[in-house]
């Protein structure tokens, strides 16, 4: 977490991947791009689904890591980070990446 807040440009990363063969379940992460541009995992937890309570979950532990640190965070339309994301982690700035700009604007 160190070197986010040391070493990394202000902006988070954060997505759900759905996991599949032996092992079932979500990936949560928050990444970030460091001054050199290369990626560093900020934070990760496999959960059993991508719900609301999940995200909140996840953007909570991830919102007391930050300690008070508001970076822009990018993410997908996913309706649960619409809302969770503003009010957990406080961030100033919610972006949405282009696929979803894309398909609310056409």
């Amino acid at each position: 977490m160190n070197g986010f807040i040391m070493r990394a440009q202000k902006v988070l990363f954060v997505d759900g991947a759905h996991l599949r063969g032996p092992y079932k379940g979500t990936l949560l992460a928050a990444i970030a791009l460091d001054l050199d541009d290369h990626l560093r995992d900020v934070s990760y937890a496999v959960v059993p689904t991508e719900n609301k309570e999940e995200w909140f979950w996840f953007l909570t532990v991830l919102a007391e890591y930050l300690g008070g640190l508001k970076p822009v965070i990018m993410s997908n339309c996913y309706d649960g980070l619409l809302y969770l994301v503003p009010t957990v982690v406080r961030a100033q700035n919610l972006c949405y990446c282009d696929k979803c700009l894309k398909s609310t604007l056409f």
